[in-house]
Parts: C-alpha cells; sequence; structure tokens
C-alpha cells in the first residue's frame, strides 16, 4: 500500500476522533442527560462502528482502484449498500425505541451521513486520481 494512502487512513481516523469529541461535548449539555440514560449504544461504539467499517471500504475501494479503476463506482455503490444493510441491523433496536427520544435516532443517522460523506470524498479522489 502506498504511504500517500495511509493517510486516508489516519486523516479519516483523525476526524472520527474530532466529530467524537464535539458529539461527546454535545451530549454533556445537562438538558441530554437523559439521552445518555436511555441510549442503546454507547456514543464510542456507534463511531467505532461506522469508524471500522470506512476504514474496510477505503482499503477495499484503493485496492480496486489500483487494480481496475473502471469498477469503482460500482464498488462504492456495492459497499454502501452493505454497510447500510449492516447499520440497519445494528441500527434496529434504537429504531425500534418508542418514545420522546429521538436524540439517539437522530445521532445515529447524522454519524452515519458524516462517514458515508467522507467514504464519498475520498471515492471522488480516488476516481479523479488525485492523492
Amino acid at each position: 500500500m502506498d504511504k500517500n494512502y495511509a493517510g486516508v487512513f489516519i486523516r479519516t481516523a483523525g476526524l472520527a476522533v474530532i466529530f467524537f469529541i464535539v458529539n461527546f461535548i454535545v451530549y454533556q449539555i445537562p438538558a441530554l442527560e437523559y439521552a445518555r440514560e436511555d441510549a442503546q449504544y454507547t456514543l464510542a461504539s456507534v463511531y467505532a462502528f461506522f469508524l471500522v467499517f470506512s476504514l474496510i471500504i477505503l482499503g477495499i475501494l484503493i485496492k480496486i482502484s489500483a487494480k481496475n479503476k473502471e469498477q469503482l463506482g460500482y464498488a462504492f455503490l456495492l459497499l454502501t449498500s452493505i454497510k447500510m444493510a449492516l447499520s440497519y441491523v445494528f441500527a434496529r433496536p434504537i429504531i425500534a425505541q418508542s418514545g420522546e427520544n429521538p436524540t439517539e435516532k437522530v445521532n445515529f443517522f447524522v454519524i452515519f451521513i458524516l462517514f458515508l460523506a467522507i467514504e464519498a470524498y475520498y471515492t471522488a479522489r480516488l476516481l479523479n486520481n488525485k492523492q
């Protein structure tokens, strides 16, 4: 693996840490105390879930880009679909929650979108052949 691509993994992990810290600080607001207590998953486990999947997806996309660049877009769509299906399985307890606490649902999907944006950004860079 090229050293240029190691930076992709480091930047992705760095962004995840920054997002996690900001999200953790937001959860410290006293008005959101109920959201912390009623949560199905810890904030760290949700970020770890998405970070691991993003790093795996980026690694696979980098390998595909080196071998068969024409298939990169299709691979991105397939891998993102698999990630979405697994995210749904992971999020079922959150989605099934009935009640007045939509905070965890919103947080889960915002984190999903953040990591999806990171993956789409790096995929576009691979397609444009910019490291």
